[in-house]
C-alpha cells in the first residue's frame, strides 16, 4: 500500500519525467523487437514496420500505463476543469450571476466566522490566553454582580501558591496628571507586578515591557513607564524615537522604556489604561488578580481550591470581601460573550440563510442552463460517455463557480467582518483583530466545498439522464418534466421563505432603532457633554473647603463664550445617570413608614444646576438654593416614579426620607457633609428621565446636594451653544486659571455619544444595518431566481407559443400562460415564510429586546415580495409575448 502511494505521488509531481520514460520504454520494446526481426532477413524499414504493427497503438498502451499509475483520472480531471471554464466563459451572464450569487453567501458567512473567531473564540494577543480567567466573588446578596477583590501583598504572595495557577498577574489603577506642561491632562495609569512581560508574553512595538529589573529600578534609582499604543500616538504623535524621554506625571519623572503594540490593551474588563508602571512597596498597597491557570485545570476545581484561599483572607482583611460570597471563575472572553453572544448567533443564523438563498438561486440556474445544454449532453451520452462522467463534469463546473465566489467572497468578508466592530464597538474586546488566518481559510474553503456540492449536485443528477433517441431525432428542444418542474418550483418557494424571514427581521429591526432614536428621554441630550474632574483629596480641607473650591471651578467654567450652563455631579466609581445605567442603588428610608421589603433607589448628587443643564422640568415643590448646597444636609428632591409609588397622589412635598448609605464612614476618597446620612425634607419633585438603560421603565430617583458626600471624582455637565467639544479647550483652560494643576480626564463624554454607545442603541443599529443589508441582497437573489425561472419556461415553451399565437392568442394571455405558475409559486413561499416568521417571532423578541412586531410590518413584507415578484417577471414574459409566430413555424 505504501510503495503504491509513494509511487503515485511520484507520478503526480515528476508528470513530465513519468510521461518521457513511458514513451521511451515503448520505444524500446519496438526497437528491439524490430532487431528480431532483422536477423529473420527483413530490411530495417520492414522490419521497424511490422514491429510497429505487432505491438499496436502506442496511445493505448500508454493509456494503460497512466491508468495503472493513476494518471488517467488527473488528465481526465484536467480536460473536465478545461472545459468547464471553456463554457463558463461562452455563458458570462450566467457565470457572473451565479458567481457572485454564491461570493454573496459566503462573504457573508465568512465575514459571521471570522468575527466569532477572532472576536469571542480567540480576540486576544496573550500567551496562553484561553487559560487566563476573572476571579471574582458573587455577593450571595446580590447574585448577578460579580466584583473584584483586592489582595494586600502579602496575601498576594500566598494566592500565587494555589496549586491550580500557573502564574498570577497583579495590579491596580490610580490616576495621575500630566505636569510641566501647558495643560495638565488626566492619565489612567495601572500598577503592574514585575512578571508583566512574562505573563503576557506580548512583545513591545519599541523598546520592552516591565520586567523584574524595572522593578528594582522603580523602587531604587528612577521611575520608569510603558505607554499605551493610544496614549503614545496622541501624546507623542508615534515618535519612534521617545524610549528614552521623560514623562512627568505628578511632578514626578518617569523613563519611557517602552512602547505597547495596538493591539495590547489590557482588556476593557480590567481598565483601559494609558500609562503602566511597576508596582512597588510604595505604590497603592493592595492588588486585583488576574489568573493564569495551568494546563488541564478545570474552572470548578479552580473555584474550589480559590474560595478556601478567600475565606482564610476574609478573616484578614473583612472590608474586602462581601460578608457571604462564593468565588467565580470565568476565562477572560466570558463577559463579552455574554454580551455579543446572541447578537452573533442570530446574525450567523441570518448569513446561513443568504448562503442557502445563493445556493438555490445557482441551482435555479444550472437547471435552466442545463435543460438548454440537452441536446449536447445527449450527444456526449451517445459517443459514450457515463453518466458518472457527466455528473463528474457537471459537478465540476459547479465546484468552478463555488470556489471563484468563495475567492471574491473571502476578499469582501474582510470588509464586512469590521462593519459590526465599527457598530458596535463596546460589545467586543479592544484586542479583537480581524484578519484571514488559517481556521478562516479552512472554513472558506470547507464552505465553498458544501456550497458547490449543495448546489451542483441536485442539477447535476437531474440533466445527467437525457433522453438521447428523442432529443438527437429533433432540433427543437425537448425539455423538462413534471419533476423537474416540481424541482424548480421548490427551489424558488424556498427562496421566497427564506427571503421573507430576512425581511420579516430587518422590518422588526428598522422601526425598533427608529423608536429608540427617537424615545423621550426626559432630558436633553443635544449639545451637553460631561468632564471629568479628579480631585486631590486633601485631609486638611474639610468639607466646607472642599465645596467652596468645586463651585469655583463651576463658576469659572460658566463664564467661557458658548458654554449656557454648568453643573456639578459627584460620582465615585459607578456610573452616574443618565450614562448607561442607574448609577449608585441606595436603601432609603421613608419616616414614619415601615417597608415590608428593601427599598432602593438611583441616587444622585448634583448641584441645583443639574436640572435646568440637562432640561428636566420641576413638576412641583422647589430645588435647593446655593445655601443649602453649600450646607449639603437636609433636602432632597426626587422624581416622579418614586413619589408615586411612595404617597399617595404623588405628594411627596414636606415628607422626609433618610439615605443611610450617604452617612459618612471614613472612606479615605471622600468627604461628607456632617449630617449626610440624616432625614432630609422632600422640597421638590422632578419629572422622571431615564436612568436604568434606554428601553426598561425609569426606576425611583432621589436627587441631593452634590456636597453631601463628595468623591475624589467629580463631573461637570457643561451645556454649549454649539458643538460641545469646540469648548473643550477653553474649559481646559478655565480650569487651569484656578489651579494650575487642575487637570481634566482624558475623554470627556458627550452625552450623544454616550447613548449612542448604549449597548441596545448599537445592538438595534447593528441589527437595522445588517439585517437590512442582508435581506435587500436575498431580495436581489431571489428575484433574479424568478426571473431565471421564469426564463427557463419561456426558453422550453417558445414553439408552443409561437403556435397559440398563430392560432389566434392573445399577448396577455401568454403573459398569463408564462407566470401563472410563477405567481403560484411564489404565494407558496411567501406563506411558507409568513408561516417561519410568526414561529420564530418570540425568538426574535428575545434575541432582539427593542424590536417592533406588528401586523403591518408582515403585511408590507408580503406586498414587497409580491410586487418584486411580478416585476422580475415582466421582462422574459414581455419577451414571450414579442415572439414571431411565422419565424417559429418556418423553424419547425
Amino acid at each position: 500500500m505504501k510503495s503504491q502511494l509513494r509511487s503515485y505521488l511520484h507520478s503526480l509531481f515528476t508528470r513530465d519525467q513519468v510521461e518521457s520514460s513511458i514513451a521511451a520504454e515503448l520505444r524500446s520494446h519496438i526497437e528491439l523487437r524490430a532487431e528480431d526481426l532483422e536477423r529473420t532477413g527483413l530490411p530495417p524499414a520492414e522490419a521497424l514496420r511490422r514491429a510497429r504493427i505487432e505491438f499496436g497503438s502506442l496511445e493505448t498502451h500508454k493509456a494503460a500505463i497512466r491508468q495503472s499509475l493513476g494518471l488517467r483520472l488527473l488528465d481526465e480531471l484536467r480536460a473536465d476543469l478545461r472545459y468547464a471554464a471553456r463554457m463558463l466563459r461562452r455563458s458570462p451572464r450566467f457565470t457572473t450571476v451565479a458567481v457572485a450569487s454564491l461570493a454573496l453567501g459566503i462573504s457573508a458567512t465568512t465575514a459571521m466566522f471570522s468575527l466569532i473567531y477572532s472576536a469571542i473564540l480567540h480576540p486576544f494577543p496573550y500567551a496562553g490566553a484561553d487559560r487566563i480567567v476573572n476571579p471574582s466573588v458573587t455577593d450571595e446578596a446580590h447574585p448577578p454582580s460579580p466584583t473584584w477583590f483586592a489582595l494586600t501583598p502579602a496575601q498576594f504572595d500566598t494566592f500565587r501558591q494555589a496549586k491550580s495557577i500557573d502564574s498570577v498577574l497583579g495590579f491596580n489603577f490610580t490616576g495621575l496628571q500630566t505636569t510641566g506642561s501647558d495643560l495638565p491632562e488626566d492619565v489612567r495609569a495601572t500598577y503592574v507586578t514585575s512578571n508583566a512581560s512574562s505573563f503576557f508574553g506580548v512583545p513591545a512595538l519599541l523598546g520592552h515591557g516591565i520586567q523584574s529589573s524595572d522593578t528594582a529600578r522603580s523602587s531604587s534609582q528612577s521611575n520608569v513607564v510603558v505607554l499605551n499604543y493610544d496614549f503614545w500616538k496622541r501624546k507623542y504623535d508615534g515618535d519612534d524615537k521617545v524610549v528614552g524621554k521623560t514623562l512627568q506625571l505628578n511632578h514626578v519623572d518617569y523613563t519611557i522604556i517602552g512602547i505597547m503594540p495596538r493591539r495590547f490593551t489590557f482588556t476593557e474588563t480590567v481598565g483601559l489604561a494609558d500609562v503602566y508602571i511597576p508596582w512597588t512597596a510604595s505604590s497603592p498597597p493592595w492588588l486585583f488578580p488576574w489568573v493564569k491557570l495551568k494546563p488541564g485545570v478545570s474552572l470548578t476545581v479552580a473555584n474550589a481550591e480559590f474560595q478556601s484561599y478567600l475565606n482564610q483572607f476574609k478573616k484578614e482583611t473583612p472590608t474586602h470581601f462581601p460578608a457571604l460570597f462564593h468565588v467565580n471563575v470565568q476565562p477572560i472572553a466570558e463577559p463579552y460573550v455574554h454580551r455579543a453572544g446572541s447578537t452573533l448567533a442570530l446574525l450567523f443564523a441570518s448569513v446561513v440563510l443568504l448562503l442557502l438563498i445563493g445556493c438555490a438561486n445557482c441551482s435555479v440556474l444550472l437547471l435552466a442552463r442545463g435543460e438548454a445544454r440537452q441536446h449536447e449532453l445527449a450527444i456526449r451520452s451517445a459517443i459514450g460517455a457515463s453518466r458518472f462522467r457527466i455528473v463528474r463534469q457537471l459537478l465540476i463546473e459547479s465546484l468552478s463557480i463555488s470556489f471563484a465566489g468563495a475567492f471574491i467572497g473571502i476578499i469582501a468578508s474582510y470588509w464586512l467582518a469590521r462593519l459590526p466592530l465599527q457598530l458596535m464597538p463596546d460589545a467586543f474586546p479592544g484586542e479583537a483583530a480581524i484578519a484571514i488566518n488559517l481556521p478562516i481559510l479552512a472554513f472558506s474553503i470547507g464552505l465553498a466545498l458544501a456550497s458547490g456540492l449543495l448546489f451542483g449536485l441536485a442539477p447535476a443528477l437531474r440533466i445527467s439522464r437525457p433522453n438521447v433517441s428523442q432529443i438527437i431525432q429533433t432540433t427543437a428542444s425537448v425539455i423538462g418534466n413534471s419533476a423537474s418542474k416540481r424541482g424548480l418550483n421548490l427551489l424558488i418557494a424556498g427562496q421566497i421563505a427564506l427571503t421573507f424571514v430576512l425581511l420579516g427581521a430587518a422590518g422588526a429591526a428598522i422601526p425598533g432603532f427608529l423608536k429608540i432614536t427617537t424615545l423621550h428621554l426626559g432630558y436633553d441630550p443635544h449639545n451637553v457633554m460631561a468632564v471629568g474632574i479628579p480631585l486631590k483629596h486633601d485631609t486638611k480641607k474639610n468639607q466646607p473647603e472642599r465645596a467652596a473650591y468645586v463651585n469655583q471651578l463651576r463658576d469659572r467654567v460658566a463664564t467661557v463664550p458658548g458654554v449656557l450652563s454648568v453643573a456639578v455631579n459627584s460620582r465615585g466609581l459607578p456610573p452616574s445617570p443618565p450614562f448607561g445605567g442607574i448609577g449608585t442603588q441606595a436603601p432609603f428610608d421613608i419616616f414614619g413608614a415601615k417597608s415590608q421589603s428593601e427599598q432602593l433607589a438611583g441616587l444622585s448628587l448634583v448641584s441645583p444646576e443639574y436640572f435646568a443643564t440637562l432640561k428636566i422640568p420641576l413638576l412641583s415643590g422647589r430645588l435647593w438654593d446655593h445655601t443649602e448646597d453649600r450646607r449639603g444636609d437636609f433636602v432632597a428632591v426626587i422624581n416622579q416614579t418614586l413619589a408615586q409609588r411612595y404617597w399617595p397622589n404623588g405628594d411627596a412635598i414636606g415628607h422626609q426620607l433618610r439615605v443611610p448609605s450617604l452617612k459618612d464612614d471614613g472612606a479615605p476618597s471622600s468627604t461628607a457633609s456632617p449630617q449626610s446620612g440624616d432625614w432630609r425634607q422632600v422640597i421638590g419633585v422632578v419629572a422622571d428621565s431615564s436612568n436604568d438603560g434606554l428601553v426598561r421603565p425609569v426606576t425611583p430617583a432621589i436627587y441631593v446636594p452634590y456636597t453631601t458626600f463628595m468623591w475624589d471624582r467629580t463631573q461637570l455637565f457643561i451645556r454649549t451653544a454649539g458643538l460641545p467639544l469646540a469648548s473643550l479647550h477653553a474649559v481646559r483652560s478655565a480650569l487651569s486659571s484656578v489651579n494650575p494643576d487642575q487637570g481634566t480626564e482624558t475623554s470627556p463624554a458627550v452625552l450623544e455619544t454616550v447613548l449612542q454607545h448604549q449597548p441596545i442603541w448599537a445592538q438595534q443599529k447593528l441589527f437595522s444595518v445588517l439585517f437590512s443589508f442582508f435581506a435587500c441582497l436575498a431580495l436581489v437573489l431571489s428575484l433574479v431566481g424568478v426571473a431565471s425561472t421564469v426564463s427557463f419556461a419561456v426558453a422550453r415553451r417558445t414553439n408552443e407559443f409561437g403556435v397559440r399565437m398563430a392560432l389566434g392568442a392573445q399577448r396577455s394571455h401568454i403573459v398569463w400562460i408564462v407566470t401563472r405558475t410563477v405567481f403560484v409559486t411564489v404565494a407558496g413561499g411567501v406563506i411558507a415564510g409568513l408561516l417561519m416568521n410568526l414561529a420564530l417571532q418570540k425568538a426574535l423578541q428575545h434575541w432582539t429586546p427593542a424590536s417592533v412586531t406588528a401586523p403591518w410590518i408582515l403585511a408590507s413584507v408580503t406586498l414587497l415580495l409580491i410586487v418584486s415578484a411580478a416585476f422580475a417577471c415582466l421582462l422574459p414574459a414581455k419577451r414571450a409575448a414579442d415572439i414571431d409566430p411565422i419565424r417559429t413555424l418556418r423553424s419547425q
